[in-house]
Formats: structure tokens, sequence, C-alpha cells
């Protein structure tokens, strides 16, 4: 399942949660990282200090072993996803 980076935990309450969707494309999958007050039905709910991510299956699938980190820069944010330790 996907982590959230600890340090991203104030960047993610600040944004009251974030909902990501996996598209497949020809080049492999494509995700989109939208804003979210609530899940959409059937997504899995990632939740870490107050801070939630919601999954679509194929986000949830595709992002099962990495960690989500969220960088402020300026007005926008950045985001990263790394491998999980083992």
């Amino acid at each position: 399942m996907l982590q959230i980076d600890e340090d991203a935990v104030d960047a993610l309450t600040q944004m009251g949660g974030l909902r990501i969707t996996a598209e497949e494309t020809d080049d492999g999958v494509e995700l989109q990282i939208d804003e979210a007050g609530s899940a959409h039905e059937g997504d899995d709910t990632v939740e870490r200090g107050g801070a939630l991510v919601y999954l679509d299956s194929l986000a949830a699938e595709v992002l099962a072993d990495q960690v989500l980190g969220v960088h402020p820069h300026d007005d926008h944010f950045h985001f990263t996803f790394e491998e999980q330790e083992h």
C-alpha cells in the first residue's frame, strides 16, 4: 500500500486531501493528482497524521510499493514517489 512520507503530512492536511487516479496508455501508466475532499466509490484510502490520499484501484496497484512526498514550491506543490524501504 502507498505510504505517505512524514514530511508530506503538513502539506497534505493544508490541501484537504488528494485523489490519485491512473490510466493505462501506450507508454505505460499515467497518474493524475487532484485535490479531493472525499473518496470516490471503490477508492482505497491512505491516512497518516490526518493527511488523506484516495487511490483508484489502478493507482493503488501501481503505487503499492511507493512513498508519496509533497514539497511546497512558491504557490504550488511538487509530488514525488520513491521506493519503500524494506
